[in-house]
């Protein structure tokens, strides 16, 4: 189960607070493309991050846990008939070492939407 959700590289929350609520999901959306019509491309980078024991002895534990969890997360998005994702993702397990040993995945994906957006909203 997540605890925390935030839109920040692990990095970046890490500085934020020595001491984050763990299981924790981060994510960033740092590019995306306009296509023809109102499509919206966004691309996020998803990092599902656990603490992985002293010596990252429970490392292949936690990767499991946060796979599944990932998983959850990508089936929701799936369910969802007002956007579309990626049919192919791949995953990738992560371990670092910061004040704890951290382990789980990342994902990245390209997440599509129509915009609402109506040319009566630009000034003109």
């Amino acid at each position: 189960m997540i605890k925390e959700t935030r839109f920040a590289s692990p990095v970046e929350w890490l500085g934020w607070n020595s001491q984050p609520l763990l299981p924790v999901a981060s994510y960033v959306m740092d590019t995306g493309n306009f296509n023809v019509g109102r499509e919206l491309i966004y691309q996020i980078q998803f990092w599902f991050i656990d603490k992985s024991g002293i010596e990252g002895e429970f490392e292949t534990e936690v990767v499991g846990n946060m796979h599944s969890v990932a998983n959850d997360i990508v089936m929701a998005l799936r369910q969802d008939r007002t956007i579309s994702i990626d049919t192919s993702i791949s995953w990738t397990a992560i371990s670092e070492k910061f004040e704890d040993y951290l382990s789980g995945v990342t994902v990245t994906f390209n997440l599509t939407t129509v915009s609402d957006f109506n040319n009566c909203d630009f000034p003109i």
